[in-house]
């Protein structure tokens, strides 16, 4: 799936003072140039929407695939680690129980891994916006990063329904949510900056990011709760930041309690170190982005 993006469709709805400013964004301090980002809102919603309209153009279900797609997922692992290996979360051995479990933590896992395997390619097939406009490419993998995040919140919306039929309750701990979707904005957004650059130089990028997700997925407690993990790779978590992230979300939206605010504290630093620097490593490397394509 790629950003469908002509150079009409991105030149003409913000002014070209303010492109003409992408230019100049070298020359601002690092938390400027984040803030800078905030001037092309209006971009980044358009093409945020022109991108969740834009992958599911000409099918039968269209927008529905949004839903279909986590729940299919679901459906198989429910059949494989639930029915087959008779994996349980908590004293709950119920398929429901399990089902929203391995669903909270199956949500942010999908916003991730969407984000940055696109991301590897977000430059290099936009090779019209790098070489004849003068365009704020740093918003391409964020726009990326914001499409998947909207994915999952419509799928998050679907999960709090299922929990309250389950439990009967909507915990008011889903207050916190918003913190820990901003931390996992940053978390994603620093990497997909990060991969985004690299892309352009490292063509395998992409079979190389899909190869190291699937490690990274079963190595973080999705499918299986922390508790399976044996004492000597209990470290494993603390290293993780999604093992934090997926663990939080099942706090707040199933268990009623807040994040654990150790694990909140550890992955919210290192989302904030990624998210500066990777736009960081972005903006140094970009110059040569239309010598390399």
């Amino acid at each position: 799936m790629t950003l469908d993006l002509r150079e009409k469709d991105v030149v003409e709805p913000v002014s070209a003072g303010s492109l003409t400013q992408s230019r100049d964004a070298e020359g601002l301090g690092l938390f400027s140039n984040v803030l800078w980002l905030w001037r092309f809102r209006d971009l980044i919603a358009l093409m945020v929407r022109r991108d969740l309209l834009g992958r599911y153009r000409g099918s039968v279900m269209g927008a529905f695939w949004t839903i279909i797609n986590p729940v299919g997922h679901l459906l198989i692992y429910i059949f494989l680690f639930c029915i087959v290996l008779k994996v349980r979360f908590g004293t709950d051995a119920s398929t429901s129980n399990f089902a929203l479990y391995l669903m909270s933590g199956l949500l942010p896992w999908g916003a991730l891994s969407e984000s940055l395997a696109r991301a590897t390619t977000a430059i290099a097939e936009q090779s019209n916006l790098v070489k004849r406009v003068v365009f704020p490419l740093e918003i391409l993998p964020l726009v990326i990063v914001l499409s998947s995040l909207l994915s999952e919140v419509i799928a998050l919306v679907i999960l709090v329904g299922a929990a309250f039929l389950y439990q009967g309750t909507v915990h008011w701990t889903i207050a916190f949510l918003p913190l820990i979707m901003l931390s996992q904005t940053m978390f994603t957004g620093g990497l997909s900056w990060l991969f985004a650059s690299l892309g352009v130089y490292i063509r395998d990028m992409r079979h190389m990011i899909i190869l190291a997700l699937q490690v990274w997925m079963y190595t973080t407690p999705i499918i299986y709760p922390a508790s399976a993990l044996p004492d000597n790779l209990q470290f494993l978590i603390w290293i993780n930041p999604m093992a934090g992230i997926v663990g939080d979300y099942r706090l707040v939206i199933l268990e009623g309690a807040p994040p654990d605010w150790s694990f909140y504290a550890l992955y919210t630093i290192i989302a904030t170190l990624l998210w500066f620097g990777g736009f960081y490593f972005f903006q140094k490397t970009k110059k040569s982005f239309a010598d390399v394509m």
